[in-house]
């Protein structure tokens, strides 16, 4: 798996104990991409049990995915108990492969749809720091967040709203991959602009709404800190479960969802339909309120203890 250099600074900060492993993508690949999931695939099957016997694991938790995939394999050859871990409403094929066979299954969000295998619905596991995390906004500031990797639709269309809505403010998480085309376009002063950061719980403290894809753990962070959400799900996502997160939320009155459609640009239709929502919902506290109190309602908090504790009794049985 080619290391992402951001996901390595937040385990170093942590002190945790890192092995990386080969792996990439099977599905939509073409020829060398299938290629490389082959090389890939088999240099970690010689090496994966090494790491097993060298680290004396009792199991394995997987959280999806193709880099799951030899370690689930290696688990069922050496009849050692695995669990996963489902972050989506929409299992991944890894999950639905492999259910009936793990001990448990641990549910980031209730599934659309049942799959075999015995499922616990926990929540996906956050940082202690979003459970202590309290918002302290000034009711005006609007949170956009692109993800890690920024969403290039989001950032552009922002940043026109930004220079429309001169009286909020706005702080936009772009992405490292967009920040510099970002700031080059940026004309308003009442735009803050974020390329990456690890404390993204202290740019939650301020945001009275979030405007976010509907990745699942973003889904859940902003859920533990009880942030009313404009939900827009990224049109491409596999088997459209982006769309599927976001309706848990809209469905319980703490989310309003918006639809991209299949556009790329800048969009003024988008941008007058996003404007009235957010002058509806800046104007009516009440209404904010509500959600935010909805969205705590639905946050799993105490994910990580609940998980641990269910793998420890597992373990033992």
């Amino acid at each position: 798996m080619r290391n992402n250099l951001k996901d390595i600074d937040l385990i170093k900060q942590f002190n945790f104990k890192f092995i990386s492993i080969a792996a990439s993508g099977f599905f939509g690949k073409n020829i060398k991409g299938v290629f490389f999931f082959l090389w890939n695939t088999a240099k970690t099957i010689i090496r994966f049990p090494i790491i097993i016997f060298k680290i004396k694991a009792d199991a394995v938790i997987a959280s999806g995915g193709f880099t799951s995939f030899v370690p689930i394999f290696w688990s069922i050859i050496l009849q050692k108990k695995y669990f996963l871990l489902e972050q989506n409403r929409i299992p991944g094929r890894l999950t639905k492969y492999f259910s009936r066979w793990a001990k448990e299954i641990y549910l980031g969000f209730p599934l659309l749809s049942n799959i075999k295998g015995n499922t616990f619905y926990a929540g996906n596991p956050l940082r202690s720091e979003f459970l202590s995390c309290y918002r302290k906004d000034n009711g005006r500031t609007i949170l956009v967040l692109g993800g890690s990797q920024g969403a290039r639709f989001l950032n552009i269309n922002a940043i026109e709203l930004a220079n429309q809505m001169q009286e909020f403010e706005f702080i936009i998480q772009t992405g490292e991959r967009d920040y510099d085309e970002i700031k080059k376009i940026l004309k308003s002063n009442n735009c803050q602009l974020i390329g990456f950061t690890l404390a993204i719980e202290k740019l939650y403290q301020k945001a009275t709404i979030a405007i976010t894809r509907a990745g699942a753990m973003v889904l859940s962070e902003i859920l533990s800190v009880g942030i009313p959400s404009i939900i827009i799900p990224f049109p491409f996502a596999t088997d459209n479960h982006q769309a599927a997160n976001a309706q848990f939320l809209v469905q319980n009155n703490a989310a309003i969802i918006l639809d991209q459609g299949y556009q790329s640009g800048l969009s003024n239709d988008f941008i007058g339909k996003i404007k009235l929502i957010l002058n509806d919902l800046l104007s009516n506290k009440a209404k904010l309120q509500k959600m935010s109190e909805n969205a705590k309602k639905l946050a799993q908090v105490n994910a990580a203890s609940v998980i641990a504790n269910r793998l420890i009794k597992c373990l033992g049985n």
